[in-house]
């Protein structure tokens, strides 16, 4: 069914589109000229107060937004771009400098990239692929209501919580609704390949210097040095979730790439960011990271099996040699039974909390205020640490927010996959832009799923996103290939004239 926009509303955006010039005027006069002129009488006024006032980065903050609402509505793909290359350098904000630009990357840009996109969608401002609001884009909002609501009624009145909440859980979901609005096409997505690309060449080769030469890299990126590989993002499974991400992406480009040179390159960072997998020594993360290179298996036999081989290979020559440290490393955390009955502990604590309120549970942000209420020794196991979190993204979600909130958090990856297999006859088979780019992708979720379930991604602002992201890209491309039929049942809401 269709929803009327707000009658007052409707009239504003009806009039805005009867006065929308031509485009040779927008883009030869408008945006080049007028434009800066306009926004800059506007906002002198306001920078000369920041800047009065000591507030000069906001200031700097403003400036920077002015050139990237234009490049936004010219290019809105370049907001997940950017955010790719340099979101993982600052998911760390152990100073002044990072936490601000931190705020750039995660705070405003996503959220008024969005809003940018959703203005140039009403005033048609440009053209985009039709868009419909469903059942998944339905889930996610309640569930946002849903944690607000949980805030408010069940938490201690912390303001600071509603910062943590739009870091953690909105910023992320305003990611997914970006990808969604935008709908990248394959041209698009060849630039995420590239990113990719350098994301998984940059976080690799940073985790080999914190362990061969710490010395050359941040202090900020080094709080697990020989111990854990965390590169730039300062946890093992957000690493390794990143590079899950980029080496799926990777390996399928590889396999439909034309260009030998490029093809060689993409195997080279596969190989590299499987590497980096390794050593990030979390168990969790090497069970991702087999799901990925044994998903593409049975896509890719021939060519899968030679590059195991290989990686086979380059291990036991590096686990002989330069590596032969590390090797002994994972030896031992193979062996380590301390973190396993820490977790045992946990676990059986946020099972406890779910069985004390299953339906709407503790309230959002609020396992480590009443976990300790329940540790109590099961088997060998015995209560030691108190500073434990639950180490599960969804055991978390289950105590804090209960069966609801679990099913409306969790709801809209199982659409997407219910509708993955509604819309597979109608994607192409082989290509760049075909079922084999799903899959990767369904095995990059499945790599950073299955990682949450070892570590608490609720303090990973980054790694969240990243999550929504990938989901995002899943959503936009079955949506193109959604039977009619499916199209009509599956999108519950559409925005007025289809948006």
């Amino acid at each position: 069914m269709r929803i009327a926009l707000y009658p007052p509303i409707k009239t504003i955006i009806d009039k805005a589109r009867e006065l929308k010039p031509d485009a040779a005027f927008m883009d030869r006069i408008f945006y080049p000229a007028l434009l800066p002129v306009l926004i800059g009488l506007g906002l002198s006024p306001i920078l000369a107060f920041l800047s009065v006032n000591g507030l000069w980065y906001f200031a700097v903050v403003l400036i920077l937004m002015l050139p990237a609402a234009i490049i936004v509505n010219k290019t809105p793909f370049a907001i997940i771009i950017v955010w790719l290359l340099l979101a993982p350098f600052f998911a760390l904000t152990p100073d002044t400098v990072t936490r601000y630009i931190f705020w750039i990357l995660q705070r405003a840009m996503i959220v008024s990239g969005l809003l940018v996109v959703i203005l140039s969608r009403l005033l048609r401002v440009k053209e985009y692929k039709p868009f419909r609001l469903g059942m998944a884009e339905l889930a996610m909002g309640s569930f946002a209501v849903y944690l607000l609501m949980s805030i408010l009624f069940l938490h201690n009145g912390d303001t600071a919580i509603f910062i943590k909440f739009y870091d953690r859980m909105f910023t992320p979901m305003c990611m997914y609704l970006l990808v969604r609005l935008i709908a990248p096409d394959k041209k698009e997505w060849q630039m995420v390949i590239w990113a990719a690309l350098v994301v998984v060449i940059t976080q690799s080769v940073i985790g080999l210097l914190s362990w061969f030469a710490p010395g050359v890299l941040p202090r900020a990126w080094l709080g697990l040095q020989g111990v854990r590989t965390t590169g730039s993002v300062g946890e093992p499974s957000v690493y390794t979730a990143l590079l899950g991400f980029g080496i799926a992406v990777l390996f399928q480009a590889a396999m439909n790439y034309k260009n030998r040179v490029a093809r060689a390159v993409f195997l080279f960072a596969f190989m590299l960011g499987s590497l980096g997998i390794f050593i990030s020594f979390s168990r969790g993360s090497w069970l991702g990271g087999f799901i990925i290179i044994f998903g593409f298996l049975p896509i890719y036999p021939k060519q899968m099996a030679r590059m195991i081989a290989a990686l086979l290979v380059f291990g036991i020559i590096l686990g002989g040699s330069v590596l032969a440290s590390q090797m002994a490393w994972a030896g031992e955390r193979l062996d380590n039974n301390k973190t396993k009955y820490d977790r045992i502990i946990v676990y059986h604590a946020a099972i406890e909390m779910l069985k004390a309120k299953p339906a709407f549970g503790w309230g959002y942000e609020n396992f480590d205020r009443y976990d300790h209420s329940f540790y109590e020794k099961v088997g060998d196991a015995a209560p030691g640490r108190s500073d434990r979190t639950s180490h599960n993204t969804y055991l978390t979600i289950l105590a804090e927010e209960g069966f609801v909130g679990f099913a409306l958090y969790f709801f809209p990856s199982l659409w997407w996959l219910y509708l993955t297999i509604r819309a597979w006859s109608h994607i192409p088979k082989h290509g760049l832009w075909s079922r084999t780019l799903l899959i990767a992708l369904w095995l990059a979720w499945l790599n950073i799923t299955l990682v949450n379930s070892f570590v608490d991604m609720r303090f990973s602002a980054f790694g969240h996103t990243l999550w929504w992201l990938i989901l995002g890209f899943i959503a936009s491309i079955v949506f193109q290939y959604l039977p009619s039929i499916s199209a009509n049942t599956s999108n519950i809401i559409s925005w007025h004239q289809k948006i």
